[in-house]
């Protein structure tokens, strides 16, 4: 176990390890972080571009239909006025709702935990055979973000590491940035 093999395990270099010891992300970390929020602010923005315009015309042909039926006196278009009436109405606030959160920015944490290891190997059934999953406990944290058999090569049951990662405020996701040895075991 070498502090190269750990660098390339969790993809980080020296430059990230020195501004996570001083608690920043580097400006590649920045990148990562940011450059999945840029994807996804986009998807968002196509699909309020779909559903408001969209919505709107079915608000607009209601209201065409209630014109229609007013002047001819009829009530023949009732049942279509309804749906176009609710779907336009939900398609709307979906549209506006999903624009809305476009603009929410993510926030991320920078959090350090320090302690011995212990890796666990889990396995669980599915309906496909039997799956199999590393969790990483260090200082009272579990880390199963996409750990596999290979982590055990990297680090050393026992050993005490400084694990550094993010944590989203708004969704509590976690990712390990950096990690480096601190001591091995006795």
């Amino acid at each position: 176990m070498s502090d190269s093999q750990l660098m390339s395990y969790f993809k980080f270099d020296e430059a990230d390890l020195r501004a996570n010891r001083k608690g920043q992300f580097s400006a590649k970390q920045k990148d990562r972080l940011f450059g999945r929020h840029i994807s996804a602010v986009r998807q968002k923005r196509i699909a309020s571009a779909i559903l408001i315009p969209l919505s709107t015309l079915m608000l607009v042909w209601m209201i065409y239909l209630i014109y229609k039926n007013v002047v001819s006196g009829s009530g023949s278009d009732t049942g279509t006025i309804v749906l176009l009436g609710f779907f336009g109405a939900l398609l709307l606030l979906a549209g506006s709702y999903i624009l809305r959160l476009s603009f929410i920015g993510p926030t991320y944490l920078l959090k350090r935990v320090d302690g011995p290891i212990n890796i666990v190997k889990e396995s669980q059934m599915t309906d496909y055979g039997t799956a199999v999953r590393y969790e990483l406990h260090v200082g009272g944290e579990i880390f199963n973000l996409h750990l596999d058999s290979t982590v055990g090569d990297v680090m050393t049951q026992g050993n005490t590491y400084a694990i550094y990662y993010s944590q989203g405020v708004q969704n509590n996701l976690r990712e390990i940035f950096s990690a480096e040895l601190i001591s091995k075991a006795k």
